[in-house]
């Protein structure tokens, strides 16, 4: 797939008013810069005024006020109303906006030629999030997709006038082999939005360092990249520094301070990091005593709301056992059965085991070697001290939990 993998959802351009410009009323500039700073009291009249008279930095601020809500009730099409009287008079930061407005359908219909049209005005001035957000839109098949090879140039034309998003986008396409030396132009362009502070590129580069992806490895190197994008906001930043706490790696093992970054990470809708609280609070690492009860709670998180395979074939163990919640074997397999569609080779497994042994589901001979030879087809490997063919039936603690490892009750 040409999608150039994004980690984090772009929610189209990091909105925020345009300043006023230097050849506008002193009155209408520090009318602006009173409303920017949440003092509406007489400021608002101004601004209104003036748009109404048709200036565009006073139109433009009018709807950000209403889209954001920022002094002022939100009121979409409101909002829509504002950009577009300053859209048709030219002003190339409100065609982006009206096309967002359009790609999102806030305040009007959804409509994505319309997106694009106005998205095509903005770039056609050269606005850098005009043209990242037409290139970005044409890099999810919306619009009249060009060839891929204009989307990247668009990405790269937004990325070399300072475009924070655009750089991590472009360095992502070359990442993935869509521009001439790759490697190197990816980490160039990821630096250069990391320079600027942007969380999800101080991510990627705290992966190559930890991972080893065209630079050695290095966990402390990692660990200052996974930091600064920690501290930036960015969620899967947060769960990977977190990861290095929790292993150790790159700094000395804390596993409180891993639980609070995964906690942060959950808040940020990222599924491992609630996963990961699942397994900190099963085995007591944080506090010292397992509360199985919570472990339940992070685990159906992860594995309901964000469908994570892992997570699924976990919280079928933990119905299979009655660990944290009342013992449900039936439950448990429609787990494994959920696992196992996103190809979790230790839920296949599992539910090789619970076909063999009517863990469940009823006992179901062909079933077992089936689902036991698809957990090998998808890497299970069985334990070197595996129990011969005419072994008794397992047991459910003999369930297998995480990657494969069996999860007994302690």
């Amino acid at each position: 797939m040409r999608l150039a993998w994004l980690l984090i959802a772009i929610a189209g351009s990091a909105l925020a008013a345009t300043p006023a410009r230097a050849t506008d009323p002193t009155e209408l500039t520090n009318a602006i810069k009173a409303l920017d700073a949440g003092d509406v009291k007489g400021a608002l009249a101004t601004v209104q005024r003036y748009a109404l008279s048709g200036n565009n930095a006073a139109q433009n601020e009018l709807g950000w006020l209403y889209e954001t809500g920022h002094g002022v009730p939100v009121d979409y099409s409101e909002a829509v109303k504002w950009y577009k009287l300053s859209a048709l008079h030219g002003g190339a930061s409100d065609q982006n906006n009206l096309g967002r407005m359009y790609e999102s359908g806030l305040g009007v219909p959804k409509n994505y030629a319309e997106a694009e049209k106005w998205f095509g005005l903005s770039a056609l001035q050269n606005f850098p999030m005009g043209e990242f957000d037409l290139a970005y839109l044409h890099d999810r098949g919306l619009g009249t997709v060009p060839p891929f090879e204009q989307t990247v140039a668009l990405y790269k034309k937004a990325a070399d006038q300072g475009l924070a998003v655009a750089q991590y986008q472009y360095a992502l396409c070359a990442k993935n082999g869509h521009v001439a030396d790759g490697q190197a132009v990816a980490t160039d362009y990821f630096t250069r939005a990391a320079d600027q502070g942007y969380g999800p590129a101080l991510d990627q580069l705290g992966r190559d360092h930890e991972l080893g992806r065209g630079v050695p490895v290095n966990h402390l190197i990692a660990f200052e990249f996974y930091k600064r994008g920690a501290e930036a906001g960015d969620g899967n930043a947060m769960t990977h520094l977190a990861a290095l706490y929790e292993a150790g790696l790159g700094v000395a093992r804390n596993y409180a301070e891993a639980a609070h970054w995964y906690r942060l990470a959950v808040d940020r809708n990222i599924p491992l990091a609630a996963y990961r609280l699942g397994i900190i609070a099963e085995q007591g690492l944080a506090t010292g005593t397992r509360n199985y009860t919570e472990a339940f709670a992070w685990v159906r998180t992860a594995a309901d709301v964000g469908n994570l395979a892992e997570a699924q074939n976990h919280l079928g163990v933990m119905y299979a056992q009655g660990r944290g919640v009342a013992l449900d074997a039936t439950e448990g397999a429609r787990w494994f059965h959920r696992a196992a569609a996103q190809n979790n080779a230790a839920a296949m497994e599992n539910l090789a085991m619970a076909y063999k042994s009517g863990i469940g589901v009823p006992v179901e001979p062909a079933e077992a070697r089936r689902w036991h030879e698809q957990a090998l087809a998808h890497g299970y490997t069985p334990p070197a001290s595996a129990a011969p063919a005419a072994a008794p039936a397992p047991l459910a603690n003999d369930l297998l939990s995480v990657a494969g490892g069996n999860s007994t009750r302690p």
